[in-house]
């Protein structure tokens, strides 16, 4: 072969892996997506089955007294773990000795008689109903698991991507806790473990309800009960103690869902884990009282320590798989969003200096929506984070926008109307292009061009109607509109309507609790009518409590305060204003006023 062909060989031997990968991939996107999801789902469905089963990968062959073993002989933990009545039964003897026969051990009469035990139980194991009959219960699981993320998805992310968060989480619970009772075994036959126990208190090491706590941060409370439950089922086929692990799981599962929700804060794993070492204390002691293992000192303190550090690993585990599910389905947990709102992030402390109208704006859109979000039960903590990231694009141009305008002339006076609304409409690109360069999460940028949908910036419009008329020219109330998409989700439904009302509301010089109402409710109205809410799930009831919510958040701001004799400002006193009754012209022209004024600069 010449050196020509040689490099061809070399070179084709190094990219064959890559053409296969791309093979495979370019095949997987041909078929439809339909048909993808059940192959996965089925995949899934096998690999968590055979992980809750105790199919034996292999068969010890037939052996004679005096042959040699030709390769170390263990007894399968499901052996190893079982008690039995009588002490002479020779499977008493599998539980403290994993290991029968080192490789090239003779085989004794004894030795036979335990190999021929573990011989049987694997050939009586190998029988394929038994996968297909966890099968049939893995996949019923999973029907219950599909039907709870698509119903109870807290907007983190789409309804199809949440089912294989919770099968994924469901299955890599039933391998790991096959994989623990394999370690248990080991764990507890070797000389310097073997006081803590003996492999039933090792199975306390098992992080049992690592799947629950996951899922918790990563979906919701909801989800994760059910997939707790389930995996704790799954647990009860995995180990030999069967209904005690299953309790011990259960427990531990409700356990840490409760924390992590109690617990709002960063540190909620940590939470989580501490509260879950005491659990698994008492239910340790529990699940041997039920069980025939008996109150020996030793093992109850070995019991009590190896359930503290499943605790420990319980939250190692979920927080090493947290960020690979958040990089791989594009999750915003609620850890990532309070680390987001966050007021020492670079984006809101550049906000709060360069622009502080625009920050003050923002945490005041920021409460009114998270209250709103609340009463109709949306993700609060995405649409406060939303709000406040979704005016980082006024940072170009900030003397441009009227909150941060302080009381000198307004340099659109002077400018063209299709030109105040480039400038005007600007901050939403460059809000965007801001996003993605501080490495902001999508779900968070996608809030930067809802929030105004495709409204039109009426204060310009009626401004450039205005001079058309003058000069008989025509006008298209399209240039004038935001490039959009209109809200896609009930958050950024929420963020519309709250930026529009916070804004309006600051705007009037009597913020009584009848003009708030007034003008919050044409708000609303205005944005219904506009087609806004159209590629939004939200209803007309959720769309009520959102608007009442608005305006008591609203009213509550802008309360009357008791005034001071002797603190009055010179210039106050001689200047009070009478409040127009609400419903009358004077009070339907300043929420009229205010509303384009607002609307215009936005």
């Amino acid at each position: 072969m010449d050196k020509d062909n040689q490099r061809s060989l070399v070179m084709s031997l190094k990219l064959w892996p890559v053409m296969a990968a791309e093979r495979i991939v370019t095949t997987y996107q041909r078929i439809p997506q339909k048909i993808r999801f059940y192959v996965i789902t089925l995949l899934f469905a096998l690999l968590t089955a055979f992980s809750a089963s105790h199919y034996p990968l292999s068969i010890l062959p037939e052996y004679k007294v005096g042959d040699f073993a030709g390769s170390d002989i263990t007894v399968p933990v499901d052996l190893l773990g079982k008690d039995n009545a009588h002490p002479e039964d020779s499977q008493s003897l599998f539980k403290h000795n994993p290991l029968l026969l080192s490789v090239g051990e003779p085989v004794t009469e004894q030795k036979l008689r335990l190999i021929q035990i573990v011989r049987n139980y694997q050939i009586k194991q190998r029988n394929p109903g038994n996968i297909a009959g966890l099968m049939v219960v893995v996949l019923l699981m999973f029907f219950g698991l599909y039907k709870s993320a698509v119903s109870s998805n807290s907007g983190r992310l789409g309804p199809r991507a949440a089912y294989w968060v919770v099968i994924s989480s469901v299955m890599f619970q039933a391998m790991m806790v096959r994989a623990g009772m394999f370690g248990a075994a080991v764990l507890s036959s070797r000389p310097e473990t073997m006081a803590f126990g003996g492999i039933f208190e090792f199975q306390f090491v098992i992080p049992f309800a690592a799947c629950a706590l996951l899922i918790s941060l990563l979906i919701g409370p909801e989800v994760a009960l059910i997939a707790g439950l389930m995996s704790a089922i799954l647990a009860g086929f995995i180990s030999p103690s069967g209904l005690g692990m299953s309790v011990f799981a259960i427990a531990g599962s409700i356990t840490v869902i409760y924390s992590v929700q109690k617990y709002h804060t960063r540190n909620a794993v940590t939470y989580a884990s501490l509260t879950l070492g005491a659990v698994n204390v008492v239910m340790g002691l529990v699940v041997i009282m039920i069980s025939d293992h008996g109150w020996v000192t030793q093992k109850i303190l070995g019991g009590i320590v190896l359930g503290i550090f499943g605790a420990l690993l319980t939250a190692a585990t979920a927080g090493f798989a947290i960020p690979v599910y958040e990089s791989a389905f594009d999750i915003l947990t609620d850890l990532k969003l309070m680390e987001l709102a966050n007021a020492d992030n670079p984006l809101l402390r550049q906000l709060a200096i360069i622009t502080p109208g625009t920050n003050h704006h923002s945490y005041m859109v920021a409460a009114l929506a998270e209250e709103a979000a609340k009463v109709i039960g949306a993700n609060s903590l995405l649409a406060r984070t939303g709000c406040l990231y979704h005016d980082i694009g006024k940072l170009a141009a900030p003397g441009m926008y009227i909150e941060n305008q302080q009381g000198g002339p307004n340099p659109h006076d002077k400018v063209d109307p299709l030109d105040s609304v480039r400038i005007i409409t600007g901050h939403v690109r460059r809000g965007i292009q801001m996003g993605r360069e501080a490495d902001l999460p999508p779900q968070i940028i996608d809030f930067i061009p809802q929030h105004h949908g495709t409204r039109v910036l009426a204060y310009f419009y009626h401004k450039a109607k205005s001079r058309a008329e003058v000069n008989d020219e025509h006008v298209d109330i399209n240039d004038f509109r935001y490039p959009g998409p209109k809200p896609q989700t009930r958050e950024a439904v929420i963020l519309m309507l709250a930026d529009g009302a916070e804004a309006s509301v600051r705007s009037l010089e009597d913020p009584s609790p009848e003009n708030i109402s007034a003008i919050v409710k044409k708000i609303v109205d205005s944005v219904v009518a506009d087609g806004q809410l159209d590629e939004s799930s939200v209803t007309m009831s959720e769309l009520t409590r959102i608007r009442e919510s608005l305006i008591n958040t609203l009213v509550n701001v802008h309360h009357q305060r008791i005034s001071y004799p002797g603190f009055n400002p010179p210039a106050e006193a001689g200047n009070v204003r009478s409040k127009p009754a609400a419903g009358s012209d004077d009070a339907q022209a300043e929420s009229d006023k205010s509303q384009a004024h607002a609307g215009g600069f936005r």
